[in-house]
């Protein structure tokens, strides 16, 4: 299930990028600006230990302009812009070539939905007929039965994922068998920005999405009144089930996740809804047994439908069907959004139409859009490359594993082997999943349902088939997506072909960078493999947890390390975090990273001492620390912060900077970091796990 899978960027990131561009492209090279590392990024008048943040990135901070439209604004936004201008001739010549190509080719499918996205009079004319036979499916709930039947097909065809979602996928415990898993389904708003819910009435989020609300269902034909009252029911409908799921906190422990259940279990939680029935519908099957995701949500969905009228639950279904759709529909549905954005994100500029097609294209295609991408940008040799890099960082990390003293002796004896059995995928997959069968057509809805009947079918003839997972080919793994994501049930990693490139990793520069940013992105996923959620599954992906109880509670205490630092961390003016337990996976990551980044620097300059020299009158290590620095500079709006510290498992950038600098003793050492300083964490706090 995807929910237990570790990802280096935060979802409110945005997360689509290209990476190294081939000779030719046309485009102009990326500088400090971009976040490529430069001495003229620092701030030279700060001391290392009263702000190391400031001293290493103080002058990208004061130099820099955060653009208008970017709510949030870093390395995942930057190369987020660059893969826009690379992609930008690319979409155009799949558009070009649309109608020429051969069916089912990425080519044909890409240009064909670009070129239908663009049509803005087309889409404009349409009006609502495009989800006409969406909205007469909601006519047809009349009883919980039927509303069953509409879960399934909305669904299996691409629309609102209503009240429950089931899908089959590796089980937990036995990671060479699919099992059902059944989570709760989707809100009118992203779980990113799930807090919002928690905001009373009259609150400048939660007031800001009624308006959106109101004037969307304007938009699609309903009066004023009408339209404020289905606001008003979505919303209270959506903080209901809301307050039903795991926090964050929760929802990132896979033994919370992992509830098993027969039918008969989950009709006595779910007696308002036969979940036998909606599983008949999506063609599941009868299974003896599944995985209920959310252990509390069920009797709380029970208790909404059972006082809600038929004419409520169409309304709602209704309001959600057109939410889900609009992105697909008139231009007009675009007008609401810029009020919204600005009072959900703090900004009120809408991405370009060109961005915004590259984004329908990548979540509806996005292993051929990534084709495209790969066959354009990403050389063979980067490839190579970044593999190379990940034997130096499991070499470290080899090394180091049997000096950790807080280990027992079996569990280090585990440890060892689950890290000798890790696994991992650089750039793309060797073997695309094949939609060359998948009609794509001018009609951009008939093409979504096409597509998502497509990943429906091809996820139903999992069950009973022994387990194949599909590489690269989640919404946060694809090549072309800005991120790198552990997976325990892999016990693997795969690193998209995006992130391999400048400025993450440039194979023209000095050691220290590219060990401390690309290694470090290497290290991070490694150590996920041995942090709370990791530690409770072996190397062969099966959930159990293989430490002795005396390393459980020393790990903890180690953790609770990192815990306390983040609860301590003023994230706002007079706001400070308690997300710690929310962000120590993450937060536990990036120390395991450029820990693991640091040790591999040093090993490879001893092999290599020419290589250990200054550089602007910085040596190695200053180098390797200012780098991962430098790539974690930001800057956002504060309504964004504030999600982010609320739902995202990953602090926000200014608090990686420098947070796990502060409990390795080089990061003192290179700067003459000393006790009174700032920056200074004293040696007993200082967490050392692996």
């Amino acid at each position: 299930m995807a929910a237990v899978a570790c990802a280096l960027a935060g979802s409110l990131l945005s997360t689509a990028a290209v990476a190294t561009q081939k000779p030719g492209a046309g485009l102009p090279p990326m500088g400090p600006d971009q976040m490529v590392f430069s001495i003229a990024n620092m701030d030279r008048s700060v001391s290392p230990g009263q702000d190391f943040y400031r001293y290493a990135a103080g002058g990208w901070l004061t130099r820099v302009q955060r653009p208008e439209r970017h709510a949030s604004y870093g390395f995942f936004e930057i190369v987020a812009d660059r893969v826009q201008d690379q992609m930008g001739s690319v979409l155009q010549k799949a558009g070009q070539d649309a109608a020429t190509a051969p069916k089912g080719s990425p080519a044909q499918q890409v240009g064909t939905f670009y070129n239908a996205y663009m049509d803005v009079g087309a889409r404009r004319s349409a009006g609502l007929r495009p989800i006409r036979s969406f909205l007469d499916r909601v006519d047809q709930i009349q009883d919980m039965p039927s509303l069953a039947r509409f879960m399934a097909n909305s669904q299996r065809d691409g629309g609102p994922t209503l009240f429950l979602v089931a899908a089959p996928d590796i089980d937990f415990r036995n990671s060479k068998e699919n099992i059902i898993y059944l989570a709760a389904g989707g809100l009118g708003l992203s779980s990113d920005f799930e807090d919002v819910f928690e905001e009373p009435d009259g609150g400048p989020r939660i007031s800001g999405y009624r308006t959106y609300l109101v004037d969307t269902l304007k938009i699609a034909g309903f009066d004023a009144a009408k339209a404020a009252a289905m606001a008003d029911l979505s919303i209270r409908i959506d903080r209901t089930l809301h307050a039903a799921k795991l926090p964050p906190a929760e929802a990132g422990n896979p033994a919370k996740l992992y509830n098993p259940r027969t039918i008969a279990q989950l009709r006595n939680e779910l007696s308002s809804l036969d979940v036998g029935l909606l599983l008949d519908e999506l063609q599941f099957g009868s299974p003896e047994r599944l995985i209920l995701a959310e252990p509390r949500y069920l009797p709380a969905l029970s208790r909404l439908l059972a006082g809600l009228s038929m004419a409520e639950v169409r309304d709602y279904a209704r309001a959600r069907t057109i939410l889900t759709f609009t992105p697909y529909l008139s231009p007009d549905f675009d007008k609401p959004l810029v009020a919204f954005s600005k009072s959900l994100t703090g900004v009120g500029v809408l991405p370009p139409q060109e961005q915004r097609a590259l984004d329908l294209i990548t979540q509806n295609l996005g292993q051929p859009v990534s084709k495209l991408y790969v066959d354009n940008f990403f050389p063979a040799e980067t490839r190579q490359q970044a593999s190379e890099m990940v034997g130096l960082i499991k070499g470290a990390f080899v090394e180091r594993m049997p000096n950790r003293a807080w280990l027992s002796d079996p569990t280090r004896t585990a440890a060892i082997a689950k890290l000798d059995a890790l696994q991992f995928a650089i750039g793309y997959p060797d073997e695309w999943i094949d939609y060359r069968g998948v009609t794509v057509t001018p009609d951009l809805v008939d093409s979504k349902v096409a597509l998502a009947r497509f990943d429906h079918d091809r996820l139903r003839n999992k069950i009973g088939r022994p387990a194949k997972h599909d590489y690269f080919a989640t919404s946060k793994t694809l090549p072309m997506i800005v991120n790198a994501g552990y997976d325990p049930q892999l016990n693997g990693f795969e690193v998209p072909a995006a992130i391999i490139q400048v400025p993450m990793f440039d194979a023209k520069a000095d050691p220290a960078v590219n060990f401390c940013r690309m290694g470090a992105v290497l290290g991070h996923e490694m150590t996920h493999g041995f942090d709370w959620s990791g530690k409770q599954f072996d190397g062969s992906g099966n959930m159990r947890n293989w430490w002795q109880p005396v390393d459980d509670a020393a790990f903890d205490k180690l953790a609770g390390g990192l815990v306390a630092q983040a609860n301590s961390y003023e994230f706002l003016p007079g706001k400070i975090s308690t997300s710690g337990a929310q962000q120590v996976g993450e937060n536990m990551a990036d120390l395991g990273g450029i820990t693991l980044a640091h040790a591999a620097l040093r090993a490879y300059l001893a092999k290599h001492p020419d290589k250990d020299v200054p550089i602007d009158g910085l040596s190695q290590d200053q180098r390797c620390f200012l780098a991962w620095s430098q790539l974690w500079a930001w800057k956002g709006q504060d309504q964004m912060l504030q999600s982010l510290v609320a739902r995202d498992p990953h602090p926000p950038n200014a608090y990686r900077a420098t947070a796990p600098l502060r409990h390795l003793d080089a990061f003192y050492s290179a700067f003459g970091i000393k006790e009174g300083d700032e920056m200074w964490l004293s040696p007993e706090k200082r967490v050392r796990a692996w």
